[in-house]
C-alpha cells in the first residue's frame, strides 16, 4: 500500500511540474537586468506607435519589473514578468501584452501581441 501511495504522490508531483512549467526553456545566455528604452510600431502602421520602457531584474531564467507603454489604445503599463531562455525574452505578463524579444548586445527586438500587434526595439540604458 505504501508503494502505491508513493507512486501516486510522485505522479501528482510530476503532473504539477509539467503543468506549471510552461514552455521549455534553456539556460539564459543574457542578463536583461536594468532599464531598456525604445519604441513600438504596430504591424499595421495605421494602428499607431509609441514609446516603451522596461525596468527589470532577472533572477535565473525569470525576470520581473515595471513596464511603461505610451501611444497604445489600451494601457498595458504596470508590472511585467517573463522568462529568459538563451537570448530570447518571453513576455508573459501583463496578460494583455505578450510576446518574444531577442537580445543581441544592448538591443532587444521582437514582436508583442495585444490589442495591437507590434514590432518592438529596446536599447539598454547605461
Amino acid at each position: 500500500m505504501k508503494t502505491l501511495q508513493g507512486i501516486m504522490i510522485a505522479l501528482a508531483m510530476l503532473v504539477t511540474a509539467v503543468c506549471a512549467g510552461g514552455p521549455a526553456t534553456v539556460a539564459p545566455t543574457v542578463d536583461i537586468t536594468g532599464k531598456w528604452v525604445g519604441s513600438w510600431v504596430a504591424t499595421n502602421p495605421a494602428l499607431g506607435s509609441g514609446r516603451i520602457e522596461m525596468t527589470v531584474k532577472q533572477t535565473g531564467s525569470q525576470y520581473s519589473g515595471n513596464l511603461l507603454v505610451t501611444g497604445s489604445p489600451t494601457d498595458p503599463t504596470g508590472p511585467t514578468q517573463g522568462i529568459v531562455s538563451g537570448n530570447e525574452v518571453r513576455v508573459i505578463r501583463p496578460t494583455n501584452l505578450t510576446g518574444s524579444l531577442t537580445v543581441q548586445g544592448d538591443t532587444m527586438k521582437g514582436n508583442v501581441n495585444g490589442v495591437v500587434d507590434a514590432n518592438v526595439t529596446l536599447n539598454r540604458q547605461k
